[in-house]
């Protein structure tokens, strides 16, 4: 199992803000940009979460000082990502279905890239 398919849905959706983002978010962003969506969770969640992605290292955390104390600026890291997911998610993809279906992945992507929206420059 890939660690991709070990990031549960909460997860993937603060990765998806961030990676969407101009700049590094805070956690504070990161629930306002969740809860713009109507999904209903607390803060802690949110912080709880991110903290994980740290972890993982799939998201750099920075400190900032702000109104006499300290917070953190979360920014997804797309190359960490790349590097660590990509190879896991491709042999998990072509142990579940196969050198064909990897084919045709591979296939998919080109013609993207041909159309002009590269997907591998992308962040």
């Amino acid at each position: 199992m890939t660690q991709w398919t070990q990031l549960g849905p909460r997860e993937r959706e603060l990765l998806a803000v961030l990676r969407r983002a101009d700049d590094s978010l805070t956690a504070r962003d990161l629930l306002d940009a969740v809860v713009d969506r109507d999904d209903d969770v607390a803060y802690p969640t949110v912080k709880r979460t991110v903290d994980r992605l740290v972890e993982k290292g799939l998201v750099t955390r920075e400190r900032e000082r702000y109104r006499g104390s300290t917070r953190h600026r979360y920014r997804f890291d797309a190359e960490a990502a790349r590097e660590r997911l990509v190879p896991e998610f491709a042999d998990e993809f072509q142990t579940v279905l196969g050198d064909p279906a990897v084919e045709r992945l591979v296939q998919a992507v080109r013609t993207e890239s041909e159309d002009g929206s590269d997907a591998t420059t992308q962040q």
